[in-house]
Order: C-alpha cells, then structure tokens, then sequence
C-alpha cells in the first residue's frame, strides 16, 4: 500500500486543481474577457473534464472515481459563468453615504 504525507498531497492537490482550472480562468479572464453563454460553458467544461480524466490517467492516477474532476468541472462552469460586480464610481458612492446620512 503507498503511504502519503503531507506534502505529496499538497502537491497532488496543487496540481490536480492548477490543470483543472487554469484552462477555464485563461479562457474567462485573458481571451473572452467576459462571462460566456450557459450551454457554451458547459460544452467547455465537458470537453476540459473529458481532457483531464485522459490526462490524469495517462499521468498514472490512482483513482477510479476521479471526484476531484468532477468538482473541477462545476468550479470551472462557475468560473466561465461568473458575472462582475457592478462598479460604481466614487461620487455616486460619496452622494449615496450623503442621502442615507440625511435620512
């Protein structure tokens, strides 16, 4: 039986979820630059989870289940899908703290 510390652990998990999720971050943040469709996101997330399970069994995981892809691939959807916050500029924030203030 293989015996785990701390650290091969750690760097499991850094590398299992770094590979999982840069794809989909570099996808959302630096190429589209803004949230994508429901079913597009989807499509991408099936198509990364399909990737990573030929990935990680190539690289000779252990697992039989890979449940750590699948919560990969919904983190991923979130990540594709996440919408920003609104941003409002100073002066309306200023003018909103002076209404409530007077109220």
């Amino acid at each position: 039986m293989n015996e785990y510390d701390a650290t091969t652990i750690a760097v499991s998990f850094l590398i299992t979820w770094s590979i999982g999720l840069l794809p989909p971050a570099l996808i959302r943040y630096a190429i589209i630059r803004r949230p994508i469709s429901k079913w597009v996101a989807i499509a991408v997330c099936a198509v990364f989870w399909f990737a990573n399970i030929i990935i990680f069994t190539a690289l000779g995981s252990q697992s039989k289940t890979h449940a750590a892809l699948y919560l990969i691939a919904f983190v991923s959807y979130w990540i594709l899908r996440k919408e920003p916050k609104s941003v409002t500029s100073g002066e309306e924030n200023a003018d909103n703290s002076v209404q409530h203030e007077t109220k």
